[in-house]
């Protein structure tokens, strides 16, 4: 066992202490520099965070449906099956089950109309051997609903005062990926059905930011969708309401030329 050191005086020496000015400086400038970084951290999150978080993207939209396209579309990249859409159909009855559209002075509701008309177009179409997806006004359904066609069914204005012209509509969008198909499906929607009820047509490309078109939006990019304003609930109404089967089969026709024309291409 070693001795302890001793001075000639056998007085063991005191260990050195550190003196105290050395010991608090170091917790001082560690408390600097880490309630600096802290501040940074928070700085750079904060700023993210308002760079992300659009405003316009939540004030921009009639309802919830815009605020879960990103989880659904997410919900597509992630692995989910691929499922063959070339026969499937998507037929939308303009304001069903959210709002009765045009109300004509004698009770008549164009929702009701729609939604009869898209019900006999899917009826057809399903004999036919076609898979065919009825939706309402708004559905969760639609968001990202990829098909091989999508046509949104709605019927013109009723006043009595000015009446409204006698004729149809057909309009698209211009936020389609696929600008050809769209118009294809166009052309053969307003010549099919101009055919079956010889009603006059006008062709409009819509704004797909206004909150009535909001289905340009909701569906698959990839996916042809025009709407068609079948004709005036007032000038039109004997051929909407009483010859509603000719109605329905121009609307199957421009459809079926469509996928025949694109069935074509392919080969």
């Amino acid at each position: 066992m070693e001795e302890p050191n001793t001075d000639p005086s056998g007085v063991i020496p005191e260990p050195e202490e550190t003196p105290v000015e050395e010991v608090e400086k170091k917790p001082a400038a560690y408390t600097v520099m880490s309630g600096f970084q802290t501040v940074l951290s928070i700085a750079i999150a904060m700023a993210t965070l308002l760079t992300l978080w659009n405003p316009r993207k939540l004030l921009n939209t009639p309802n919830l449906n815009a605020l879960l396209r990103a989880e659904a579309a997410q919900s597509v990249e992630t692995g989910s099956p691929t499922e063959d859409t070339t026969t499937h159909i998507g037929i939308l009855a303009g304001h069903w089950q959210d709002s009765p559209g045009e109300v004509c002075s004698d009770g008549l509701i164009e929702a009701d109309v729609n939604q009869a008309l898209a019900a006999h177009v899917a009826q057809i179409l399903t004999k036919k051997g076609y898979r065919v997806d009825i939706f309402p006004e708004y559905d969760l359904a639609l968001l990202n609903y990829h098909s091989a066609v999508f046509v949104a069914i709605y019927s013109g204005s009723c006043s009595e005062s000015p009446q409204p012209p006698s004729g149809f509509k057909v309009a698209s969008s211009l936020i389609a990926q696929n600008p050809d198909e769209v118009n294809q499906l166009a052309v053969c929607l307003s010549e099919q059905y101009q055919k079956a009820t010889r009603l006059s047509f006008t062709y409009e490309v819509l704004n797909p930011d206004h909150p009535s078109y909001h289905i340009f939006r909701d569906v698959h990019p990839e996916t042809p969708a025009v709407m068609i304003e079948v004709g005036s609930l007032k000038t039109d109404r004997g051929m909407i309401v009483s010859q509603s089967d000719t109605v329905s089969e121009g609307i199957v026709a421009g459809i079926l030329c469509y996928l025949k024309g694109q069935t074509n291409t392919e080969k």
